[in-house]
């Protein structure tokens, strides 16, 4: 049995004031970094989805595994143009860790978080 959850937060229809996918991170261990992936599917084409670039910072690419120090929180994003309908975001991490997700689409400035695309850690789909 594998010791690592992925939790998924289903197809999401982008709405259409969100540039961005935005997934808040936190490591509420203090003590302890964990190692985290993020993955979002580009799923317009209903089928074979496609891999969209995880960014993060200055629209730096994340490397995966990425290790989140204890108390700390990562914000990463994904770029959606006009192109990109449909898509997933997938966080796996190790079981019984300390991590909070949260994932919300993003509009222009003055950055308004897209209702629609607010998927809270509680809402999260486990998949395995």
């Amino acid at each position: 049995m594998s010791d690592k959850v992925t939790l998924s937060t289903g197809v999401l229809t982008r709405e259409p004031d969100t540039i961005t996918a935005v997934i808040n991170l936190a490591n509420v261990d203090k003590n302890n970094s964990h190692r985290i992936t993020v993955e979002v599917l580009d799923w317009s084409s209903y089928s074979d989805p496609v891999r969209l670039p995880v960014l993060i910072g200055d629209n730096v690419p994340v490397v995966f595994p990425y290790r989140l120090a204890g108390n700390n929180l990562a914000v990463m994003y994904v770029d959606l143009d006009e192109s990109v309908d449909l898509y997933e975001i997938r966080i796996t991490s190790h079981k019984h860790k300390k991590i909070i997700a949260n994932c919300f689409g993003r509009s222009l400035p003055p950055y308004t978080s897209q209702q629609g695309n607010t998927v809270l850690q509680s809402q999260l789909f486990k998949m395995n």
